[in-house]
């Protein structure tokens, strides 16, 4: 029976606004040949699995963040960690937005 592998999720905001993106890479991997002692020796280097989650900025004059997790529950709460503290700054902006007008 095949397998259902996450690859990829993302943190929406009640408005529909995705705040963070959540993505499963492989890194290492691959074989590299080496002279040691001036014989030639093939090292192969160990594959594994991270989660990359990319907090997407509210503005794009500030760059995102890149935050890597061990695993996809960890990555899951780096992203709805962000989500809540968006939420509660553009409260904060529309707080402060409406104590501007005149």
């Amino acid at each position: 029976m095949p397998d259902v592998q996450i690859m990829t999720a993302r943190a929406v905001l009640d408005s529909g606004e995705a705040v963070a993106q959540i993505e499963r890479v492989t890194i290492g991997g691959g074989t590299q040949l080496v002279t040691v002692d001036g014989v030639a020796e093939e090292r192969v280097h160990p594959t594994f699995q991270r989660w990359h989650v990319r907090l997407l900025s509210p503005d794009r004059m500030i760059p995102d963040e890149l935050r890597e997790a061990e695993t996809y529950e960890e990555a899951c709460e780096v992203a709805v960690k962000y989500a809540i503290k968006r939420e509660e700054y553009a409260a904060r902006v529309a707080d402060l937005a409406g104590d501007l007008r005149v």
